[in-house]
């Protein structure tokens, strides 16, 4: 199927909530709309309402990578992504494609940092390993990211999943390309910035934390 920014939205916020918030998983229509347009761990930020995502649900019903759930004693319809089972998904993969779907392109060391409560890297050899990876999978879909040309005065490779068309060039040269470490020079200024975006995520995760509380309280 031809996946919207819409459809991709809601594949990626089921599967954060499935495994950060298992305890209010399958997520209600409320809650899922909810999840889709907080403003934490989110570009861009959206305001989908209700009918929207409805819609999209039922369309992603039909490809089967999402699943309704009725439970008993609930009389609100649930739903949890079923992509993960389609695609057959190592634990990896299914990390990296969530924030990919997420927040749209970044770097290794961005996805090292925010895949952190869904699969913790040993280190970032180890995230572009399994990115270059998902460029040439055994199973369908063959290639789920693709690597993106340099930002003028930027050093550090980008990824974005391939689920969507890109406005930006691909880097074909970097497909292949081994990981280097960065220069000792610059190391102190990516130190510096890698902690910055540990006290972002640190800060979107309590904030993520009170938005479940009051999605336990709504839904």
């Amino acid at each position: 199927m031809d996946l919207s920014p819409l459809h991709i939205r809601v594949l990626g916020t089921l599967m954060e909530k499935a495994r950060t918030t298992p305890e209010v998983y399958p997520l209600s229509l409320n809650s899922l709309v909810n999840a889709c347009n907080q403003k934490t761990s989110r570009d861009p930020i959206t305001d989908y309402d209700e009918d929207e995502v409805l819609g999209a649900l039922d369309e992603l019903r039909e490809e089967a990578l999402v699943m309704r759930v009725d439970m008993a004693g609930s009389r609100v319809a649930k739903f949890r992504e079923n992509l993960s089972n389609k695609w057959e998904l190592s634990q990896e993969e299914y990390a990296l494609l969530t924030v990919l779907f997420l927040r749209g392109p970044q770097t290794p060391g961005q996805l090292r940092q925010r895949t952190d409560r869904l699969y913790p890297f040993a280190n970032l050899e180890k995230t572009v390993d399994a990115l270059h990876g998902m460029e040439n999978r055994d199973e369908e879909p063959f290639c789920l990211v693709q690597t993106l040309d340099r930002l003028p005065g930027t050093k550090e490779i980008r990824f974005a999943h391939t689920l969507l068309p890109l406005d930006e060039p691909v880097s074909p040269q970097m497909e292949t390309e081994p990981f280097h470490t960065p220069p000792e020079s610059s190391s102190k200024s990516e130190n510096s910035s890698a902690g910055l975006v540990a006290r972002i995520d640190e800060l979107e995760k309590r904030l993520n934390e009170l938005e479940k509380l009051i999605n336990e309280l709504i839904s």
